[in-house]
Protein backbone atom coordinates (compact mmCIF):
# COMPACT_ATOMS: atom_id res chain seq x y z
CA UNK A 1 0.00 0.00 0.00
CA UNK A 2 1.43 3.19 -1.07
CA UNK A 3 1.53 6.96 0.82
CA UNK A 4 -1.93 8.01 -1.66
CA UNK A 5 -3.60 4.74 -0.52
CA UNK A 6 -2.60 4.53 2.79
CA UNK A 7 -4.49 8.30 3.02
CA UNK A 8 -7.54 6.46 1.58
CA UNK A 9 -8.04 3.81 3.97
CA UNK A 10 -6.95 5.90 7.05
CA UNK A 11 -9.91 8.56 6.01
CA UNK A 12 -12.23 5.45 5.57
CA UNK A 13 -11.29 3.67 8.37
CA UNK A 14 -12.26 7.25 10.42
CA UNK A 15 -15.76 7.46 9.16
CA UNK A 16 -16.26 4.12 10.25
CA UNK A 17 -15.61 5.32 14.23
CA UNK A 18 -18.50 6.53 16.81
CA UNK A 19 -18.60 9.84 16.49
CA UNK A 20 -18.20 10.18 20.41
CA UNK A 21 -15.07 7.86 20.43
CA UNK A 22 -13.13 9.98 17.30
CA UNK A 23 -11.29 12.57 19.54
CA UNK A 24 -9.92 9.72 22.22
CA UNK A 25 -8.97 7.38 19.00
CA UNK A 26 -7.17 10.92 17.26
CA UNK A 27 -4.93 11.41 20.86
CA UNK A 28 -4.07 7.55 20.84
CA UNK A 29 -2.71 8.32 17.46
CA UNK A 30 -0.60 11.19 17.41
CA UNK A 31 0.61 10.21 20.75
CA UNK A 32 1.09 6.52 19.05
CA UNK A 33 3.12 8.24 16.03
CA UNK A 34 5.28 10.16 18.14
CA UNK A 35 6.59 7.32 19.56
CA UNK A 36 7.20 5.27 16.47
CA UNK A 37 8.76 8.41 14.64
CA UNK A 38 11.56 8.56 17.09
CA UNK A 39 11.74 5.02 17.34
CA UNK A 40 12.57 5.48 13.90
CA UNK A 41 15.02 8.41 13.78
CA UNK A 42 16.51 6.62 16.74
CA UNK A 43 17.43 3.22 14.69
CA UNK A 44 17.79 4.80 11.53
CA UNK A 45 20.79 6.77 12.65
CA UNK A 46 22.26 5.29 16.02
CA UNK A 47 25.28 4.87 14.96
CA UNK A 48 25.77 8.28 12.86
CA UNK A 49 24.60 9.64 16.16
CA UNK A 50 27.46 7.89 18.08
CA UNK A 51 30.18 8.82 15.55
CA UNK A 52 28.70 12.67 16.03
CA UNK A 53 28.82 12.61 19.40
CA UNK A 54 32.71 11.33 19.39
CA UNK A 55 34.09 14.14 16.88
CA UNK A 56 31.85 16.86 19.11
CA UNK A 57 34.00 15.41 21.70
CA UNK A 58 37.34 15.63 20.40
CA UNK A 59 36.42 19.44 19.19
CA UNK A 60 35.24 20.61 22.78
CA UNK A 61 38.54 18.76 23.77
CA UNK A 62 40.60 21.47 20.94
CA UNK A 63 39.07 24.49 21.13
CA UNK A 64 37.48 27.16 23.52
CA UNK A 65 33.98 27.28 24.31
CA UNK A 66 33.36 30.07 22.03
CA UNK A 67 35.08 28.01 19.26
CA UNK A 68 36.87 31.45 18.19
CA UNK A 69 39.99 31.10 16.21
CA UNK A 70 42.87 33.21 17.43
CA UNK A 71 43.15 34.43 13.81
CA UNK A 72 39.70 35.76 13.08
CA UNK A 73 37.71 38.79 14.23
CA UNK A 74 34.71 39.20 15.17
CA UNK A 75 32.73 42.55 13.88
CA UNK A 76 29.67 43.35 15.85
CA UNK A 77 27.12 44.08 13.57
CA UNK A 78 25.65 47.78 13.14
CA UNK A 79 22.45 47.51 11.37
CA UNK A 80 19.78 44.30 11.49
CA UNK A 81 18.18 42.51 14.44
CA UNK A 82 21.60 41.81 16.02
CA UNK A 83 22.65 45.79 16.00
CA UNK A 84 21.56 46.01 19.12
CA UNK A 85 24.07 43.28 21.04
CA UNK A 86 26.26 44.63 24.05
CA UNK A 87 29.51 42.44 23.40
CA UNK A 88 29.77 43.18 27.41
CA UNK A 89 26.59 41.14 27.80
CA UNK A 90 26.77 38.39 25.13
CA UNK A 91 28.27 34.96 25.47
CA UNK A 92 30.27 33.34 21.87
CA UNK A 93 29.44 29.73 22.49
CA UNK A 94 29.08 27.14 19.64
CA UNK A 95 25.96 25.38 19.41
CA UNK A 96 27.42 22.22 17.76
CA UNK A 97 29.83 21.41 20.61
CA UNK A 98 27.83 22.87 23.60
CA UNK A 99 23.79 22.18 23.73
CA UNK A 100 21.17 23.30 26.65
CA UNK A 101 22.00 20.14 28.50
CA UNK A 102 25.96 21.04 28.74
CA UNK A 103 25.58 24.37 29.06
CA UNK A 104 22.90 23.52 31.99
CA UNK A 105 25.79 21.60 33.68
CA UNK A 106 28.63 24.35 33.16
CA UNK A 107 26.38 26.91 35.08
CA UNK A 108 25.91 24.06 38.07
CA UNK A 109 29.63 23.76 38.37
CA UNK A 110 30.00 27.79 37.98
CA UNK A 111 31.97 27.14 35.17
CA UNK A 112 29.46 29.71 32.76
CA UNK A 113 26.41 31.68 33.51
CA UNK A 114 23.39 32.57 31.89
CA UNK A 115 22.32 35.88 33.08
CA UNK A 116 24.77 38.84 34.30
CA UNK A 117 24.08 41.21 37.13
CA UNK A 118 23.09 44.92 36.41
CA UNK A 119 23.50 46.01 39.74
CA UNK A 120 26.92 44.94 41.36
CA UNK A 121 26.38 42.61 44.37
CA UNK A 122 22.42 42.35 44.05
CA UNK A 123 19.48 39.92 43.00
CA UNK A 124 18.63 41.91 39.60
CA UNK A 125 19.81 39.70 37.23
CA UNK A 126 19.29 39.79 32.77
CA UNK A 127 19.71 37.32 30.75
CA UNK A 128 22.91 37.29 28.91
CA UNK A 129 22.89 36.86 25.11
CA UNK A 130 23.79 33.61 23.61
CA UNK A 131 25.79 33.98 20.12
CA UNK A 132 26.73 30.58 17.99
CA UNK A 133 28.10 30.80 14.64
CA UNK A 134 27.53 27.25 14.47
CA UNK A 135 24.59 25.50 13.55
CA UNK A 136 23.06 22.38 16.46
CA UNK A 137 23.90 18.86 16.16
CA UNK A 138 19.71 18.66 16.09
CA UNK A 139 19.72 21.49 12.89
CA UNK A 140 22.16 19.34 11.16
CA UNK A 141 20.64 15.77 12.15
CA UNK A 142 17.17 17.68 10.54
CA UNK A 143 18.70 18.96 7.66
CA UNK A 144 20.10 15.78 6.37
CA UNK A 145 17.62 13.30 7.78
CA UNK A 146 14.49 15.50 7.29
CA UNK A 147 14.92 18.89 5.06
CA UNK A 148 16.76 17.79 2.13
CA UNK A 149 15.85 14.61 -0.14
CA UNK A 150 18.14 12.16 -1.29
CA UNK A 151 21.72 13.15 -1.52
CA UNK A 152 23.48 9.97 -3.75
CA UNK A 153 25.59 11.68 -6.46
CA UNK A 154 24.91 15.02 -5.30
CA UNK A 155 27.26 17.76 -4.14
CA UNK A 156 27.05 19.70 -0.89
CA UNK A 157 28.78 22.96 0.37
CA UNK A 158 29.42 24.50 3.28
CA UNK A 159 30.39 28.29 2.70
CA UNK A 160 32.30 29.33 5.87
CA UNK A 161 32.47 25.65 7.53
CA UNK A 162 34.58 26.69 10.08
CA UNK A 163 34.95 23.57 12.82
CA UNK A 164 33.09 21.41 9.89
CA UNK A 165 29.68 20.62 12.05
CA UNK A 166 28.17 20.60 8.38
CA UNK A 167 30.29 18.46 7.31
CA UNK A 168 30.22 15.92 9.09
CA UNK A 169 26.71 16.19 9.85
CA UNK A 170 26.47 15.34 6.15
CA UNK A 171 28.63 12.61 5.82
CA UNK A 172 27.08 10.37 8.18
CA UNK A 173 23.69 11.28 7.83
CA UNK A 174 23.34 11.70 4.08
CA UNK A 175 24.71 9.71 1.19
CA UNK A 176 26.01 12.44 -1.14
CA UNK A 177 28.94 11.89 -3.03
CA UNK A 178 31.03 15.16 -2.44
CA UNK A 179 31.13 17.27 0.61
CA UNK A 180 33.05 20.26 0.73
CA UNK A 181 33.99 22.89 3.12
CA UNK A 182 34.97 26.65 1.60
CA UNK A 183 37.13 28.38 4.80
CA UNK A 184 39.77 30.86 5.20
CA UNK A 185 41.01 30.46 8.38
CA UNK A 186 43.81 27.99 8.11
CA UNK A 187 43.59 26.82 11.86
CA UNK A 188 39.99 25.74 11.51
CA UNK A 189 40.81 24.27 8.13
CA UNK A 190 43.71 22.31 9.87
CA UNK A 191 40.95 21.34 12.78
CA UNK A 192 38.69 20.12 10.33
CA UNK A 193 41.51 18.13 8.46
CA UNK A 194 42.31 16.33 11.48
CA UNK A 195 38.90 15.59 12.23
CA UNK A 196 38.08 14.32 8.46
CA UNK A 197 41.16 11.86 8.66
CA UNK A 198 40.68 10.55 11.77
CA UNK A 199 37.14 9.42 10.91
CA UNK A 200 37.91 8.34 7.18
CA UNK A 201 36.06 10.98 5.66
CA UNK A 202 38.75 11.39 2.90
CA UNK A 203 36.48 9.31 0.47
CA UNK A 204 33.19 12.07 -0.03
CA UNK A 205 34.80 15.71 2.17
CA UNK A 206 37.23 17.88 1.17
CA UNK A 207 38.28 21.25 2.80
CA UNK A 208 39.62 24.11 0.89
CA UNK A 209 41.21 26.89 2.44
CA UNK A 210 39.55 30.10 0.44
CA UNK A 211 37.94 32.96 0.04
CA UNK A 212 34.52 31.50 -1.15
CA UNK A 213 34.54 34.17 -4.17
CA UNK A 214 37.79 32.38 -5.66
CA UNK A 215 35.77 29.47 -6.27
CA UNK A 216 33.21 30.36 -8.50
CA UNK A 217 33.52 27.25 -10.65
CA UNK A 218 33.09 25.11 -7.98
CA UNK A 219 30.28 26.99 -6.44
CA UNK A 220 28.48 26.75 -9.62
CA UNK A 221 28.62 22.83 -9.69
CA UNK A 222 27.19 22.27 -6.41
CA UNK A 223 23.75 20.75 -5.94
CA UNK A 224 22.95 22.11 -2.45
CA UNK A 225 25.10 25.29 -0.73
CA UNK A 226 24.68 25.73 3.04
CA UNK A 227 24.95 29.08 4.45
CA UNK A 228 24.90 29.35 8.45
CA UNK A 229 25.33 32.74 10.19
CA UNK A 230 28.27 32.89 7.65
CA UNK A 231 29.03 36.89 7.13
CA UNK A 232 27.35 38.65 9.42
CA UNK A 233 29.75 38.75 12.66
CA UNK A 234 33.06 37.78 10.23
CA UNK A 235 33.16 41.37 8.29
CA UNK A 236 31.87 44.98 7.80
CA UNK A 237 29.03 45.35 5.81
CA UNK A 238 30.73 46.50 2.44
CA UNK A 239 32.28 43.56 2.36
CA UNK A 240 29.21 41.38 3.05
CA UNK A 241 27.62 43.29 -0.12
CA UNK A 242 30.40 42.37 -2.48
CA UNK A 243 29.77 38.66 -1.16
CA UNK A 244 26.49 38.78 -2.10
CA UNK A 245 26.55 40.19 -4.93
CA UNK A 246 28.79 37.40 -5.99
CA UNK A 247 26.64 34.50 -3.98
CA UNK A 248 23.78 36.26 -6.32
CA UNK A 249 25.81 36.21 -9.91
CA UNK A 250 27.58 32.80 -8.74
CA UNK A 251 24.33 30.80 -7.64
CA UNK A 252 22.36 30.43 -10.80
CA UNK A 253 21.99 27.06 -11.63
CA UNK A 254 18.25 26.40 -11.81
CA UNK A 255 17.31 23.94 -8.78
CA UNK A 256 20.42 24.28 -6.99
CA UNK A 257 18.94 24.28 -3.13
CA UNK A 258 20.11 26.95 -0.94
CA UNK A 259 19.48 25.88 3.08
CA UNK A 260 20.18 29.45 4.74
CA UNK A 261 20.39 30.44 8.93
CA UNK A 262 18.70 33.18 8.96
CA UNK A 263 16.09 34.01 5.95
CA UNK A 264 17.96 35.09 3.00
CA UNK A 265 15.65 38.07 3.08
CA UNK A 266 16.58 39.16 6.34
CA UNK A 267 20.30 38.97 5.54
CA UNK A 268 19.97 40.96 3.07
CA UNK A 269 17.83 43.82 4.34
CA UNK A 270 19.85 43.70 7.18
CA UNK A 271 22.98 45.12 5.48
CA UNK A 272 20.60 47.10 2.72
CA UNK A 273 21.38 45.13 -0.49
CA UNK A 274 19.36 45.62 -3.52
CA UNK A 275 19.71 42.10 -4.30
CA UNK A 276 15.77 40.64 -4.78
CA UNK A 277 15.21 37.45 -3.29
CA UNK A 278 12.03 36.69 -5.37
CA UNK A 279 13.75 37.68 -8.51
CA UNK A 280 16.92 34.81 -7.83
CA UNK A 281 15.29 32.06 -5.63
CA UNK A 282 11.40 30.81 -4.53
CA UNK A 283 11.31 29.73 -1.05
CA UNK A 284 10.79 26.31 -0.56
CA UNK A 285 7.43 25.19 1.75
CA UNK A 286 8.86 23.12 4.68
CA UNK A 287 6.21 22.95 6.85
CA UNK A 288 5.06 19.51 7.20
CA UNK A 289 9.20 18.55 7.03
CA UNK A 290 9.37 20.54 9.61
CA UNK A 291 6.81 18.69 12.23
CA UNK A 292 8.21 16.30 11.36
CA UNK A 293 11.67 17.17 12.61
CA UNK A 294 10.21 18.64 15.80
CA UNK A 295 8.23 15.52 16.77
CA UNK A 296 11.59 13.40 16.02
CA UNK A 297 13.82 15.31 17.74
CA UNK A 298 12.53 17.66 20.42
CA UNK A 299 8.76 15.93 20.90
CA UNK A 300 7.53 19.41 21.27
CA UNK A 301 8.70 22.94 18.94
CA UNK A 302 8.72 25.11 22.09
CA UNK A 303 12.49 24.39 22.55
CA UNK A 304 13.07 23.75 18.89
CA UNK A 305 15.65 25.59 16.62
CA UNK A 306 14.48 24.29 13.66
CA UNK A 307 12.43 27.09 12.92
CA UNK A 308 15.09 29.12 11.83
CA UNK A 309 16.06 27.38 8.46
CA UNK A 310 14.80 28.67 5.57
CA UNK A 311 15.38 26.27 2.46
CA UNK A 312 15.33 27.49 -1.25
CA UNK A 313 15.56 26.51 -4.85
CA UNK A 314 17.45 29.01 -7.10
CA UNK A 315 14.78 29.93 -10.33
Amino acid sequence: MDFGQSVVSFKTFLEQIKPEHVTTFLHWVRETADDYLQNIAETDTGNADTMLHSIQEDLRNSLPMNAISPTETIYIPTSGPNADCDPNKAVHIDAFLFDDEIIDELCEKGQMSRNYCTECGSHNTKALTFLSHSASANQIKYIFTYLLSDLTGKTVMDVGSRTGAVLYGAYVYSQASSIVGVEMDGSFCQLQNNIVQKYKMEDRVKVIQSDIQQQAELLQNCNVVVLNNVFEFFMPVEEQLKIWKFLRQTLCKKDTLIVAVPSLKNSLDSIQSDISVHHWVKEVDIQDKLRLGNIALYKTSEESDLEAIHLYQVL
